[in-house]
């Protein structure tokens, strides 16, 4: 998989992100052109595996490592999935 693959985005305006053992909210990623490429890369990750597990964490920074700046606000998401060894369930706003 590349970042030339990933899903359509217009129609998203941010994702809200829940987890933990109450599937409690844990914070938004909003699309912005500094954010875009963060956004898409989660969105795909929550389409293809239904939840951002430790394993599609390690898969969006793979995706992420060549996006330089552009993918820090996901690297940081991903990377915090993997030290806690949790799922974030994501939705989309449209």
């Amino acid at each position: 998989m590349s970042t030339t693959t990933l899903p359509n985005i217009d129609h998203v305006c941010k994702l809200l992100l829940y987890g933990g053992p109450l599937a409690q909210f844990q914070g938004e990623l909003v699309k912005q052109p500094d954010q875009e490429i963060s956004v898409a890369v989660l969105y795909q990750l929550a389409l293809r595996h239904g939840v951002i597990s430790p394993t599609a964490a390690r898969e969006g920074l793979a995706l992420l490592a060549a996006a330089g700046p552009a993918g820090d606000a996901g690297r940081a998401i991903l990377e915090r999935v993997l030290a806690e060894g949790d799922f974030l369930a994501v939705r989309v706003t449209r």
